[in-house]
This record gives structure tokens, sequence and C-alpha cells, in this order.
């Protein structure tokens, strides 16, 4: 198990309690399992030989299955990657960490399964990623056998051990001791302690909706596609983050399909409300075992001093874990409990006075890393640069649905979906304004914070004119909202010529286009334009003073412009990142110089999504591993230039 608490802290572009918003428990919808089988070349593992694993796989799980859903196995090496499913690719480009990386959910469970044969043995490796829930299994299962008979049956045992059963919930307000979760597919037939028991231990996800479209297509467990009715608005799509050291322990099975599950977590208040769709949940592949934990800290300093902290645990409850019986023993660095604990650790880390708990899933016999400072100032410090790098990736993704917002508006309007246009404009506007107010909030509390160090108050700069930029763009959402209701409504009214109403909804769309710098795509429209309304002088001047100002000025500028539209934006690693500073630099001085305010205004917004991307990458790094922190390094050193170049290009396009 991670926390990334302090290495989140390096993406810096990143009362009451409110009613959860409904998410579908689909209660009667069978899951998809997909296996994904990677088999590196090798003569021992042929055609026919992956064609008698796949059948092995699918003959040891679909018993198990039962009603809740299907098993299907894809072999990759049987597929195009052209063919290929993005999780897919992104599994083969970077293993199992690429499914540690938020993305929108599916509802498919794919489990990778990875086979190598060397030194005489054929060696497994998998890991999970449920579709559902937006959780991986923490962690990868290795097998090895020599016998080629038992691998597919030993392969269907690793993949059975891992598949997580699935639930959301909704918190109830002022309880937090307790859940009832609804599992997926729980009503599709008897539903009793075979598929889970009391006991078991299930991970939680933090659900969110966006501003994007959900990714079709939807499909039934077994594969078929389901088209959405035609004419029907693409419901909004949904993401998730892991909700660190906060675990759901069984301790009652209805035959409804329900689970009653008690709340182990770190925090006062494990669910919070905020921005948040709802809660989901996938059991994990828990045992019976001793635990060994190491203690980590920020200050390497405070490394050795580690052992000076008391840590105990019971699967009991953390008030239970007073107990002196269960005390753990320090040796090299590692705590280790003196006796097995079955599915969960109730663990208390103790030192100075403080106490800290932390749930952990009872899951092989590696260590687990628990963050833990020695020293109370820094864990002060580390609460505060918690709580800024929260607030700062909450505007972060509020700029970036903003800008989505912006473009699927334009696309609508494109589409002559006026209405849409204008139901998803207010939607937009709605989400917008609902971050505005809990952000601002977020920046009052962080003011008043006593921690002035440099980290807190980059952070705090970042979503000072994040916020800014926010309300500036939600001013001209505002005035694009009340220009959609003008057309809408005249184009309901029949006395009003269709070209005309056409021609308002062009110049409605003209101006997303020309906020966001989508020049191209405006001269487009300025063509529309022109083709409607021919005799229009003044339409035909402005596209002509359009492109003349689009055109580049010379082979640099030319250059330039396409780096910073075309090929900056696939940047994707934090090598990446830092390898394009210099060249990034170079090009917006010189769309600068030749005054083109179009690319700067249109890199503006590529910089929300940069920052999420960005993000991303520095949430899946390991604070333990000296590569990860090599890299957090340089990813504090991008965010920092990438910053500085905000404020530049936006004083630019202001004309400041």
């Amino acid at each position: 198990m991670r926390h990334h608490a302090a290495l989140a802290a390096v993406v810096l572009l990143i009362a009451s309690t409110p009613a959860f918003a409904q998410l579908d428990s689909e209660p009667k919808t069978p899951c998809l399992w997909r296996v994904v089988l990677k088999a590196q070349p090798h003569p021992l593992l042929s055609h026919s030989f992956r064609e008698q694993v796949k059948r092995d796989i699918v003959a040891a799980l679909q018993p198990a299955m039962g009603v809740l859903g299907t098993v299907e196995v894809i072999d990759l090496t049987e597929l195009p990657r052209d063919k290929w499913d993005t999780l897919w690719s992104q599994f083969d480009d970077k293993g199992f960490p690429a499914l540690d990386a938020s993305r929108d959910l599916t509802g498919i469970k794919t489990h990778f399964l990875t086979l190598e044969y060397r030194d005489g043995q054929y060696h497994l490796e998998s890991r999970q990623y449920d579709g559902f829930a937006g959780l991986a299994s923490p962690v990868v299962r290795k097998q090895s056998v020599r016998a080629s008979e038992m691998v597919g049956r030993t392969a269907g045992l690793m993949l059975d051990r891992d598949f997580g059963l699935t639930g959301s919930f909704d918190p109830v307000a002022g309880k937090v001791d307790s859940v009832r979760v609804s599992v997926r597919g729980g009503q599709l037939g008897p539903f009793d302690e075979r598929m889970v028991k009391v006991g078991d231990v299930f991970s939680v996800s933090q659900v969110f909706k966006t501003e994007r479209p959900a990714p079709p297509p939807v499909r039934t467990a077994t594969g078929k596609i389901i088209a959405a009715p035609a004419g029907s608005a693409q419901p909004p799509a949904l993401s998730t983050k892991p909700r660190e050291f906060t675990l759901l322990r069984v301790i009652e099975v209805g035959r409804d399909g329900t689970l009653k599950c008690g709340v182990l977590t770190l925090y006062q208040n494990p669910f919070p409300a905020k921005g948040v769709a709802g809660y989901r949940c996938m059991k994990l592949g828990t045992i019976e075992g001793p635990l060994t934990v190491r203690l980590v800290t920020s200050n390497p300093a405070d490394q050795k001093s580690t052992g000076q902290a008391t840590v105990r645990a019971t699967e009991s409850g953390f008030a239970a874990a007073a107990d002196a019986k269960d005390l753990f023993t320090f040796k090299d660095g590692l705590f280790r409990s003196g006796r097995s604990l079955a599915n969960v650790a109730c663990v208390t880390v103790s030192h100075g006075g403080r106490s800290m708990p932390f749930p952990v899933p009872v899951l092989s016999s590696d260590p687990v890393n628990l963050q833990f400072e020695i020293n109370e100032a820094l864990e002060r410090k580390a609460e505060n640069l918690r709580n800024a790098v929260a607030a700062a990736n909450r505007i972060s993704d509020a700029r970036n649905a903003q800008t989505i917002c912006f473009d699927a508006t334009a696309k609508l309007i494109e589409k002559k979906k006026n209405a849409d246009a204008l139901a998803r404009a207010k939607d937009g506007l709605r989400s917008a304004n609902a971050s505005d107010a809990d952000i601002t909030d977020d920046l009052a509390r962080l003011r008043e914070s006593p921690d002035t160090s440099p980290e807190i108050q980059r952070l705090i700069a970042s979503i000072e004119r994040q916020l800014t930029a926010l309300r500036q763009f939600n001013v001209q959402l505002q005035a694009h909202v009340k220009t959609l209701e003008a057309v809408v409504a005249r184009e309901n009214d029949p006395t009003i010529a269709a070209r005309e109403v056409q021609a308002e909804a062009l110049i409605t769309r003209l101006t997303f286009l020309l906020g966001s710098g989508d020049v191209d795509q405006a001269i487009n429209v300025y063509d529309q334009l022109v083709t409607l309304l021919p005799d229009n002088a003044d339409v035909k001047a402005k596209r002509d003073k359009l492109k003349a100002e689009w055109t580049p000025k010379n082979e640099a500028h030319a250059k330039a412009r396409e780096y910073l539209l075309k090929k900056w934006p696939g940047v994707a690693t934090i090598p990446d990142f830092k390898e394009s500073l210099p060249e990034l630099g170079r090009a917006v001085d010189e769309c600068i110089k030749n005054g083109d305010k179009y690319t700067m205004r249109k890199l503006l917004t590529t910089f929300t999504a940069m920052g999420v991307k960005l993000n991303e990458q520095v949430t899946a790094l390991d604070p333990n591993a000296d590569g990860d922190r090599k890299l957090a390094t340089d990813a504090s050193m991008v965010v920092k230039v990438l910053g500085d170049l905000e404020v530049k290009l936006t004083q630019f396009v202001d004309g400041k």
C-alpha cells in the first residue's frame, strides 16, 4: 500500500452534510470479467498452447462466477494493436503500474495475465482493474509451474483469488461507523456467503461525475453492444479516486444482495460529500497471516528514529489495539506482528503522545509502508500540504471540466442541437459555480494557516490564479447561456426564418471557438456564414481579417505554432515534460514576438488538461523508490516552470 500525499504536492497546476447523488448500483447487471493474456514469444507458448490455457481459465472461473456474469479471455497476440482497448495498450506500454491511473468507468472488469517461459518454468503474473469501482488489485500475484498441463489451472486459481465483488453505497449523514452496500449483480440470483462472507474486506473509491460523455459502447455480460436509443443524450462519464486508508469489513450478508459493513478508517470524516457523486467498493483477496510494517517519514534524517514508535494491531477495531499483547516487535527497520491477523489489521502507530489509526488489508507477507512523521511539526506541515494539494487538484479539475464544457457545447451547436447545447452550457455553469464556492472556502482556510513555506505559498498562488481564470470563463459562459436561450426561443418561433436562426447559432459558436483559440474551426464557421448570408459584407470582412491575422508571419512562427498546438499536447511522461521545456519556451517566445494571441489562448486551454495528466503521473509514483523520488523532483521543477509560463501567457493574452 502506498501513501502519495507528499508526492502529489509537487503538482501545483492541478457546514451541513449534503445529500449524495444516487449512483446506479446495478443490482441486476451482470459483470463481464475479461481476462487479457499477454504471452512473451517462445516456441513452447504456441497458438494451440495458449488456446488450451484460455479454455482452462474459462473452465476454472465461469462456474464460480455463476449468475454474476460471464468470463471471456482475450489473447493480445491474436489481435492487431489498432483493435485493442485503450487500457490494453496502456498495460502493454507500462505494465501493471498502468492500472493505477485514473480513467473513466466502463463497467468491465479487466484482469491482466502475463505468461513467460524461462529457466525451465512457466511464470505467471496477474492483476485486475475493475471498471465499475475504478479500483485495481493492491498486489501483483506471481506463480511459477514446471508442468505445462498445470498452467491454465494455476492461472485460474490466481485470478479467482482476486476476483473483486463490487458494490455501491451512499453514506448516512452523521453515521460513520457502518454502511449498507448494494452489490452489483446481487439480485441476479441466489446470493449467499459462497460469494461473500462475514469478515471479508472491501477497498473504497470516491466516484465523481465529469463533464465528459460516458465512454461508449455499453456491453452486456456476453460482450454484446447495447446501442443508445436514437436521440438520447449521452450520460456524463464517471471517474474515481481511491479512498486511501478506508476499508469496509462485512458484518452481515443479506439475501437481497446487500451487505452491512463496518467502517475502518484513518479519517474522522471517511466519506466527504463535497463534489462526490457517491462511493463504490471492491472486495479484496485478503488472507490470514502475520503483518510486517515499515514506517516512512518525509525527512530522511528521521527515518532511523522510526523504531522509537509503538505499533499495535488487532482485527477487532482500533479501540482494541491498545492491548499490549498485540504489540509489534521492531528489527532491521521493520515492525512485525507477533501473531497472524485475519483479513484486516487495525494498526495503531504511537509516538510522543500522538497516535494514528491505519486500517490495513492483510494481502501477503510483503512489508506495508505507512506514512508517519516522528517529528510532530513535520506532521502538521504535511497535513497543511495535503489540504493545499487537494484544493489545487480540485481547481485543476474544475478548469479542465470547464474547458471540456466549452468544447462540447460548440460541437453540439455545430450539429444544430441548440437545445442540447443550452442544457450542456447550463450544466457546466452550475458545476463551475459550485466548484468556485467550494474552492473559495478551501482557499480561505489555507490563507488562515500559519504555514508560510514556499510549497504552500506556491500552491496558494496557483489556486488563486486558476480561480480567477475559472471566474472569467464563467462570465463568458453565462453570456453564452443567455445567447443560446435567445437562439432556442427564436428556433421554436415559427414566425422566424430558419436561416436567421441558423446564422445566430453559428455566431454563438464563433464566440466559443474564438474564446478558446480554435481559429481554424472559427474560419470554417465564417465560411458557412458567408454561404448562408452571401450579401453580408461585414461577415466577409471579419472572416478575411481573421484569416490574415491567423496566417503565420514567417517560417519560424509557423513551426512554433505547430509545436505548441500539435506536438506538445502529446507529451505524456514526466521525463517527456522535462525534456519539452526548452522547446516549449522558445515556441512561446516566437509566438509572442509575432503577436499571436490566438495560439497563446489555445495553449492556455491545454494547460489544465496537461496539469491533470502530469498529476496522474505523480500520484502513481512510489515515495520509497529512488527512481520515483527523482521523477517527483523533476515533476516539481516542471510544474514551477509551467506555472510561471501560464502567468506570462495570461498577461500577454489580456494585454498586460
